[in-house]
């Protein structure tokens, strides 16, 4: 058996754990290709020693390029795609990615090409997924950050701190991070404040602490697109007058995809690895691996892949309700 693993988008930490755990499980001959979507049109396929995946399985320096692709496959560089692959004489493919990589396996898999699919994204935003790669690492950044904050805040009291983070239209990871972390407010595009509400519980909470910490997803404003950012900066326009206290910002962009996994990004790697195999080993095609609730990995149906916005009816939003964080 020989499979190819390639990954799309954005780039996540524990991306080379799930590598080494197929390789641990199985005696599969791996074909990595480097550049995403890309890369499979180029062919930019190379063989990875296992040397390798055991050295680098704690490492946050990714052993496999992912890419972007802006514009769709056309069918004369889906049959290029088709063509390399075979030509490697590869049973299947497995991708990491978000929804988009998804999409571009529907179409793949129609061409008989065996299709597995693994959530890898920060966002957190795959339909049937309580957790896709690279999220819990992306979470221990913000509860780092917070943390030092915290601390400039208690060296000069007073002051109020706004962090904006990646997401895109899913706040996911404001909520999980703000939760995580004890920061104050969590501004979600699922849950929008009224701006006079927010800027009375922020003058209440600076009347009782040293700091105040607000998260703000990227995509909390209207003027939002993929690759935007700057929804601090409209939310601070809209509210240091109101709260008559100077409002200091920090956007924690792409360094929120790296860092060294936690323990939880290198279990649920391996849980999601363990499924992946028992699918190809079993004759499971075109499918996504998900984890959903109960921290258990299942497989479902490549056609049934979207995006997700944040669950209202999560034990964490809920948290967060009761919290005030929202």
């Amino acid at each position: 058996m020989k499979i190819g693993l390639v990954i799309s988008g954005g780039d996540v930490s524990g991306i080379n754990n799930v590598l080494f755990q197929i390789n641990r499980m199985t005696n599969y001959e791996i074909v990595i290709f480097d550049g995403g979507i890309n890369g499979l049109l180029k062919n930019s396929a190379k063989d990875i020693a296992r040397r390798d995946l055991v050295d680098f399985s704690l490492s946050p320096v990714p052993l496999i390029a992912s890419g972007r692709r802006e514009e769709k496959c056309k069918k004369a560089e889906y049959e290029k795609i088709v063509k390399n692959i075979r030509k490697k004489k590869i049973d299947c493919l497995v991708m990491g990615g978000g929804d988009g990589s998804f999409q571009f396996l529907k179409t793949l898999s129609g061409y008989g090409i065996n299709c597995y699919g693994i959530g890898m994204t920060i966002d957190n935003d795959i339909i049937g997924n309580s957790y896709t790669i690279g999220f819990s690492t992306a979470c221990e950044q913000v509860i780092s950050e917070v943390a030092k904050l915290r601390n400039t805040g208690r060296g000069l009291p007073g002051r109020i701190f706004m962090i904006e983070l990646l997401g895109g239209y899913c706040g996911e990871l404001t909520l999980q991070a703000a939760l995580k972390s004890n920061a104050d407010i969590a501004l979600i595009p699922e849950s929008v404040w009224d701006i006079d509400l927010l800027a009375e519980t922020i003058r209440q909470k600076a009347a009782q602490q040293n700091s105040v910490i607000i998260l703000c997803s990227e995509g909390y404003t209207k003027e939002y697109t993929p690759g935007f950012q700057g929804a601090i900066d409209t939310m601070i326009g809209k509210l240091e007058h109101k709260v008559g206290i100077r409002i200091r910002k920090t956007i924690m962009g792409y360094g929120l995809r790296n860092g060294f996994p936690t323990g939880e990004e290198i279990i649920q790697g391996a849980i999601l690895a363990e499924e992946v195999v028992r699918c190809i080993n079993s004759g499971l095609t075109n499918k996504i691996i998900v984890i959903n609730n109960n921290n258990k990995a299942i497989p479902i149906d490549l056609n049934d892949s979207d995006k997700r916005l944040l669950d209202k009816e999560s034990n964490f939003y809920k948290l967060a309700k009761v919290n005030n964080l929202i």
